[in-house]
């Protein structure tokens, strides 16, 4: 087995466990049970990024038409999980941005998911979770990396 297939059985091994918690999560977290779809959490993801992007941008990451991706984001605003906002120099131009209760339900995914790895993660003896948990620490580090890469 080469070190992709170990990655992704081990990767598939710990979604397994992990991802049923997360969607639980997911379908309790939104008010009066009208689910989020996979679109409207990615586009929260790609919306995680601290700064707003324009219309065109955001349709251009999540590989949507202009249109499809101006009802997307409406439908978001109507959830309060993003907010339209003016570019601070073009009064014409609108941004899209995560909202603070859209981030608020990101962070408490997170700490679903986080809560399923720690259970996972103590089944290990200390060495080997201190070894997990500076692993993830570096996947971070070089997640955050590319996130600043144009």
């Amino acid at each position: 087995m080469d070190e992709r297939e170990r990655l992704a059985a081990g990767f598939g091994d710990m979604r397994r466990a992990m991802i049923p918690a997360f969607l639980l999560d997911l379908l309790s977290a939104v008010d009066g049970g009208d689910e989020l779809s996979l679109t409207q959490l990615a586009t929260l993801y790609v919306l995680d990024v601290r700064e707003p992007v324009s219309l065109g941008g955001l349709a251009e990451r999540v590989g949507r038409s202009h249109s499809a991706t101006s009802r997307l984001v409406d439908a978001l605003v109507r959830r309060g999980l993003v907010e339209r906002q003016e570019h601070p120099t073009d009064r014409r131009v609108r941004r899209v941005a995560i909202s603070k209760d859209g981030d608020a339900l990101l962070r408490r995914l997170e700490r679903t998911r986080a809560d399923a790895q720690l259970e996972i993660m103590n089944r290990l003896d200390p060495a080997d979770r201190a070894l997990v948990g500076r692993a993830m620490a570096l996947l971070g580090d070089a997640a955050r990396q590319e996130r600043r890469t144009p």
